[in-house]
């Protein structure tokens, strides 16, 4: 029990930071950035519903870049398959 008290906020601080450096990496040559950036969003989908829920709703309000995201699933590694099928937006619940 307290592992999981420490485990699930330290998941949380590092998806967030990996997300935060992932977007501040972009722009540079290589798709590192890219990389991090999607590594952090999967943690962070995987361990807070609140992020899970913003990620449906912003592909819910932004259609292009939900129908990008769902043409590119065959093409992606397993886990951020697994992202794309969580923030589905039909899964929403209101």
């Amino acid at each position: 029990m307290y592992k999981r008290t420490i485990e699930k906020p330290l998941k949380i601080l590092i998806g967030w930071i990996m997300l935060i450096v992932g977007i501040i990496t972009a722009p540079i040559p290589l798709p590192l950035g890219q990389i991090v950036a999607l590594i952090g969003l999967s943690i962070l989908v995987s361990e807070s519903p609140w992020v899970k829920t913003k990620a449906q709703k912003l592909r819910r309000n932004i259609p292009i870049f939900h129908r990008q995201l769902t043409r590119m699933k065959p093409y992606l590694p397993r886990f951020l398959k697994k992202v794309v099928d969580d923030t589905d937006p039909m899964h929403l619940a209101e």
